[in-house]
């Protein structure tokens, strides 16, 4: 929780307590928009938490949140979820390192694990309770 406001972040809600699983907002405002960092939470819970024209930023999107942000679009629905879906390209990853460079973009990393730990590594992906990225470096 700390580490998501120290991000930027204006309210957090950990879905592991009672009150973040009932998806209520701890100031009771509605939202403009909201990151949606976890599985397993549906789009009809973030509803009722959004502004008029609010978003979610779904960052783990499964097919149904793809299917639910197209219908929005074709029903010109003003509150959206909106899955992230990327695809790297070099004027991007160009873009992002010089954020990096500027001070402007805060990457986190959890751990770290040479190449011949990645088995160690995946284990600790799986767990699902990484506080950041997990990296797994290549020896020279």
């Amino acid at each position: 929780m700390d580490l998501v406001k120290s991000l930027g972040a204006d309210e957090v809600m950990d879905y592991r307590t009672p009150e973040g699983a009932s998806l209520q907002s701890p100031s009771g405002r509605k939202y403009d928009g909201v990151v949606h960092c976890t599985i397993g939470v549906s789009w009809s819970s973030f509803q009722p938490l959004l502004s008029d024209a609010g978003r979610v930023i779904d960052i783990t999107p499964n097919f149904s949140a793809i299917l639910t942000s197209a219908l929005h679009r074709v029903t010109f629905s003003k509150k959206r979820l909106v899955p992230l879906l990327l695809s790297p390209n070099k004027a991007d990853l160009e873009f992002l390192v010089g954020l990096l460079k500027e001070g402007k973009l805060k990457t986190v990393i959890d751990s770290k694990f040479p190449l011949s730990d990645a088995g160690k590594a995946w284990q600790s992906s799986i767990d699902g309770h990484a506080t950041g990225k997990i990296a797994v470096e290549i020896e020279s």
